[in-house]
């Protein structure tokens, strides 16, 4: 009886774990094409981590370490722009838009403060 509760305990560690992981406020936006400011050089190829309402890094693929617990949004194809004029740089707040196909394309997705908004 005792082996069956140690196995049960380690299962509900093991679920929590799990759910724990599940609920990360690390989001990695990955493959679009990037401008971090107006006027900068297009990013091909990024990765952006937004932790919380902040943006933590933003770079190309292979510099940009990718947190095992986040939640990833294959965003290849698209081109993320800072929302109002802002800026794509760590430490400023996750206020972006997500356009297809190019700089000038149709708004997909938008993000403020962190949060999807469509």
């Amino acid at each position: 009886m005792t082996a069956i509760r140690t196995v049960a305990a380690g299962l509900l560690l093991l679920l929590a774990g799990c759910a724990e992981n599940q609920s990360s406020d690390t989001q990695i936006l990955i493959g679009a094409t990037t401008v971090t400011n107006p006027g900068a050089a297009p990013i091909e190829g990024s990765v952006i981590v937004v932790v919380g309402d902040k943006i933590r890094a933003v770079g190309l693929q292979k510099d940009v370490p990718i947190p095992q617990d986040s939640r990833r949004f294959d965003l290849a194809g698209k081109w993320v722009l800072p929302k109002d004029g802002g800026r794509l740089a760590p430490g400023e707040t996750a206020n972006l838009v997500v356009h297809d196909h190019d700089a000038n394309g149709t708004v997909s997705r938008e993000m403020t403060a962190g949060q999807w908004k469509h």
